[in-house]
């Protein structure tokens, strides 16, 4: 998340700004904004492993019929953090990116 809080989404704020401002961006160290949201979404495809894991380990957040109400509670907030991932990635990948890309690609051919 980290590298999506400095470096990606601040180029894409830009990428915006540019757009509004009809103004020419400069290409980013990275390239072309594709670089960096290939690399976010292989991480997504990462924590996307990670969490069927523990839902599989966890016999899909089913504690036991004796668990206490602690062990009840982890499991409930760790499905709900699930849940909570699956609609940023979602939103991420499927809407913020794709929308990122055309955006670029438009700026550089409107450049050109």
């Amino acid at each position: 998340m980290k590298k999506e809080e400095l470096i990606l989404f601040p180029f894409i704020r830009n990428l915006v700004k540019a757009t509004i401002t009809h103004q020419q961006l400069n290409t980013p160290h990275f390239g072309t904004v594709e670089n960096p949201i290939h690399m976010m979404m292989h991480e997504h495809d990462i924590e996307g492993e990670r969490f069927r894991k523990i839902a599989q380990l966890s016999s899909d957040y089913s504690p036991p019929a004796d668990a206490c109400g602690t062990y009840k509670v982890t499991y409930s907030l760790l499905k709900e953090f699930e849940d909570d991932l699956h609609t940023h990635i979602h939103l991420e990948n499927n809407i913020l990116f794709p929308k990122a890309i055309g955006t670029e690609s438009v700026l550089k051919t409107s450049a050109v």
